[in-house]
């Protein structure tokens, strides 16, 4: 008999907890020196204990009732959302809002560009946006959601927006273009600069999507790494989206949707009275949300302060670049375009070898074997690294592995077990 789907009767929480613990042996670690891939970001032990001792204070609080009851909350995030400001050099009036993730940012500043192109672009009767070929999918998901076109550009130019492509897109009905620092894919910013200057040229929202590399390019140009603009230094931007739960270290799930003016965020806000209860007015999609997101960021984002983040960017740039350096140099590999923060792509080198027959996913499944677990990309074929504070030892004998995997795949003693590539499915 098929047992019911919802328990009939009260179990001891020993017993529960008993269960909870034996499923949870089957899971991998959230992260770890041989996995590149998950969605999670370690900074270190200590920084994941004022995580989670910050998170539990307040995990019972409502956020969404903050300014009534939680006058902290509203401190942290205010704070939180300063810090963020004048880390990607915002101007004087400038504002935001906390979101639960980098998605929900993407998809309130397409909202928002939607709303405030009834008022600057009247003539825009069927809105679109022009977004980059690498521009992450939350684009597409915010016009889905909000019915209006996403014209993504179909190529890429030495891994960047393809500038040209994307100008020839604008046309009457536009009201927002993108671009990315870093895309997810290949780690590499697109030309913000000329993209905002296309923005203020042609009257357009600019959002540039700084989810992956807003807490490391900050950090990375005060190192001495060339960072080309990218923020609010580039006239033409509009908002940012920066997520403080990737490489900022708190816990899931908080990122910052930033505004060159404050008054925009009137643009993104939902309003609506007409119900029993009075008013109910939000800056972002969500309703009820923990206070734990918020109180994780603040407090993190004190305990490191300037000095520890400085300290861990130069640790992960530098295994960074230990990578980069390692897969150049072996026969048949390269590194797709130059990386800015800590996402990594590489594939075959057919800039020598235009017929090179390295199969990259093969490559990939034989490292797989050897207990590396990373993501691929399918445009070009290749394989995708992202570094956090816990793969600074381990460069070595990850290179000594790749240089004998893909020897091995060269003389044609492994070959590739699956052919779907998947970002995420849930």
């Amino acid at each position: 008999m098929t047992p019911p789907h919802f328990p009939s009767n009260s179990r001891p929480w020993t017993d529960v907890r008993s269960e909870m613990t034996s499923s949870h042996e089957e899971d991998k670690p959230w992260y770890s020196p041989r996995q590149f891939k998950g969605g999670s970001y370690f900074g270190g032990e200590d920084v994941v204990q004022v995580a989670n001792e910050a998170y539990q204070m307040y995990i019972n609080h409502n956020a969404l009732f903050a300014p009534d009851l939680f006058p902290s909350l509203v401190k942290y995030e205010r704070e939180l959302l300063d810090a963020l400001l004048e880390m990607l050099t915002a101007p004087e009036g400038a504002g935001g809002s906390v979101t639960s993730g980098g998605t929900e940012s993407i998809v309130v500043a397409v909202k928002a560009a939607k709303a405030w192109a009834r008022d600057h672009k009247p003539d825009a009767a069927a809105p679109e946006i022009v977004v980059p070929h690498a521009a992450h999918p939350a684009f597409d998901k915010a016009t889905h959601i909000l019915g209006i076109k996403t014209v993504r550009v179909p190529t890429s130019v030495d891994f960047r927006a393809d500038l040209q492509a994307m100008a020839n897109a604008i046309n009457e009905n536009t009201i927002l273009i993108a671009g990315s620092a870093p895309s997810y894919p290949y780690g590499v910013n697109d030309p913000i600069s000329d993209i905002g200057a296309l923005a203020e040229k042609h009257n357009l929202w600019c959002h540039v999507d700084a989810c992956h590399g807003g807490f490391v390019l900050p950090f990375a140009r005060k190192l001495g790494y060339p960072i080309p603009d990218y923020d609010f230094a580039v006239n033409g931007v509009t908002s940012i989206s920066v997520d403080v739960h990737k490489l900022g270290y708190a816990n899931k799930g908080v990122s910052g949707l930033l505004l060159r003016d404050e008054a925009l965020v009137e643009y993104q806000r939902f309003t609506f009275d007409d119900w029993p209860s009075g008013l109910y007015s939000t800056r972002s999609n969500t309703g009820s949300r923990s206070g734990g997101g918020i109180a994780s960021a603040w407090a993190v984002l004190n305990y490191l302060g300037e000095e520890g983040y400085l300290q861990i960017v130069e640790r992960i740039l530098n295994t960074r670049d230990r990578f980069i350096d390692g897969i150049n140099a072996i026969e048949g590999l390269r590194v797709y375009g130059t990386p800015h923060a800590y996402l990594v792509a590489f594939g075959p080198d057919t800039r020598h070898q235009p017929s090179t027959d390295l199969d990259i996913f093969a490559v990939h499944d034989g490292m797989l074997d050897k207990g590396w677990n990373s993501n691929r990309i399918v445009d070009p074929e290749g394989i995708h690294l992202f570094f956090d504070n816990s793969h600074h030892d381990i460069a070595e004998q990850y290179l000594t592995d790749l240089a004998l995997v893909t020897a091995e795949v060269r003389s044609g003693n492994i070959a590739r077990r699956r052919t779907q590539t998947t970002y995420t499915r849930s």
